[in-house]
């Protein structure tokens, strides 16, 4: 199942780049909000960041990436574009929110996995709390940089992506907040697996 997930997360990825590119080159002529060009630089920085992540989690953990990491990472991948290429973003003010909360979680998810890898493996020492920290400051930073992002398209192409420091700051909050919920929830869930664990072992 994992392989499963890791190989139809990948081919909608990539097909979703050659997509954009081919709209970005010219080759298609589908319409959006927004552009091309940003929609293709988030997905290809994404693609990039997650495939070196796997590659580094087999040398030092021996093991890839897993499947449901993946998924999630196509998924808010998935998120973004369709609200863009669907007018999704324009005509529903609440779809941004759900966006940004959504790509939040996926983040933190993802890069609470990569720690907590790195951990068990014992190439880092960090309790679960630290872990838990670093990923939503890690997952806070990332969205940090895509809100860059939308600055920049907007500076260079005039998208007006990036709305108003309202806009933003509510953006930033609602990526930090689906991070917390997500790597609260894996946290606890640890937490509730270990102790069981342990509960076995003395039974």
């Amino acid at each position: 199942m994992d392989k499963f997930l890791r190989l139809i997360s990948r081919l909608s990825i990539g097909v979703l780049i050659i997509f954009e590119l081919l709209n970005q080159l010219g080759f298609l002529h589908y319409s959006l909000d927004f552009t091309w060009l940003g929609l293709a630089i988030t997905s290809i920085i994404v693609w990039f960041l997650v495939e070196t992540c796997s590659h580094l989690l087999r040398k030092y953990c021996g093991h890839p990436v897993a499947g449901w990491v993946l998924f999630l990472t196509a998924a808010g991948l998935y998120v973004d574009a369709l609200g863009d290429i669907m007018r999704w973003y324009g005509n529903f003010g609440w779809y941004d929110q759900v966006a940004h909360s959504v790509g939040g979680a996926a983040a933190g998810g993802i890069l609470f996995f990569i720690i907590y890898s790195f951990n068990r493996a014992g190439k880092i020492k960090l309790t679960h709390f630290s872990q838990a920290a670093f990923a939503l400051c890690a997952s806070s930073f990332f969205g940090t940089l895509y809100e860059l992002e939308e600055y920049f398209e907007d500076y260079f192409t005039g998208s007006k992506r990036l709305g108003d420091g309202s806009d933003t700051a509510n953006d930033m909050f609602l990526n930090l907040t689906g991070a917390l919920i997500i790597i609260l929830i894996t946290t606890l869930y640890l937490r509730f697996k270990k102790t069981a664990k342990k509960q076995y072992v003395s039974n």
